[in-house]
């Protein structure tokens, strides 16, 4: 059923941070997809069978709710480092395909599979992907600046604004990323890690990247997954990947979103709004040239610095 060339099969494929929950909920609006929101995260088998404070786990129960035993025996998540392989294993191309089979239109948002671009081809043939890549410099930011839900306790805020002084004053010069974000296993600070050895293979300086702040080690990190999906992606799918900046769609999404619908080739309800979409934050002092000596470190030539950074 998947690779019925009639079906319409979308992944958005962006590193965590960079929107890709807010293009899913776009077509979200839409009752002819179905769409999954992370499946191979390990979140989801934290929450089953409740919803996360998000809702965006409906489908999951919509789909397993009556026979949860049936989603435990499906679901599989990625482990961090298992992103930086280039294949799925047998039960996570079992669980996805009971995913895609559930309905004639899907929309999947992952944040962990870039590098497993053709085992999603092989997976189903007709699929299309969305590249969503965020500026790097905002992609930094909210790694070494996250922000969370202001809607607490009066101490848990106190507790939050000393921490974010704490990320400002020390934004530059840290070393280590934030336990909760799981960048730090995936980037490692060794040259010889396992994404180390990958940065040399690829011809960057992982002697220097892996020495210097976690600025320039995410810097990297996405200089890497945003070169490897715009090369492989053209390369693997020809005109059915699509790459789109976070900031465009934030920016216009209503003409964003019909630009897509015309490249999916099914046309797009004109009663969809899109009022809960806003502008993106500017990422941290935008225009510091640490920003831009940082990038040169991290392996972004001049132009780069000009129109990714």
């Amino acid at each position: 059923m998947s690779d019925d060339p009639e079906n319409k099969l979308v992944w958005i494929l962006g590193l965590n941070h960079s929107g890709t929950t807010i293009v899913w909920r776009a077509f979200r609006k839409d009752q002819r997809f179905l769409c999954f929101d992370e499946p191979l995260t390990g979140d989801l088998g934290t929450w089953f069978p409740r919803n996360n404070p998000k809702r965006t786990f409906d489908e999951y129960l919509r789909l397993f709710g009556a026979e949860p035993k049936r989603f435990w025996d499906l679901y599989e998540p990625i482990d961090p480092l298992q992103e930086l392989d280039p294949s799925l294993t047998a039960e996570q191309e079992r669980y996805l395909r009971s995913l895609i089979d559930g309905s004639p239109n899907v929309v999947i948002d992952e944040t962990h599979l870039h590098l497993h671009l053709a085992s999603l081809v092989e997976l189903a043939r007709h699929g299309r992907v969305v590249h969503l890549h965020r500026r790097a410099s905002a992609f930094v930011t909210s790694h070494l600046r996250p922000t969370w839900s202001r809607k607490t306790t009066w101490f848990r805020r106190l507790v939050l604004r000393v921490r974010d002084e704490f990320n400002k004053r020390t934004f530059w010069t840290r070393r280590e990323l934030l336990p909760g974000l799981r960048r730090g296993n995936v980037i490692g600070r060794s040259p010889s890690s396992k994404f180390g050895l990958m940065l040399a293979e690829a011809g960057y300086d992982a002697e220097r990247i892996m020495a210097k702040p976690a600025i320039v080690r995410l810097l990297a990190y996405w200089h890497y997954h945003y070169h490897y999906l715009e090369r492989e992606g053209p390369r693997l799918l020809g005109q059915r990947f699509r790459s789109l900046r976070y900031e465009e769609f934030a920016s216009r999404p209503r003409e964003t979103m019909a630009d897509l619908y015309g490249w999916i080739g099914l046309e797009r309800p004109q009663e969809l709004e899109y009022s809960d979409v806003h502008p993106p934050k500017p990422p941290f002092r935008k225009g510091d040239r640490r920003w831009s000596n940082a990038a040169r470190h991290a392996g972004f030539g001049d132009a780069e610095i000009e129109t990714l950074l």
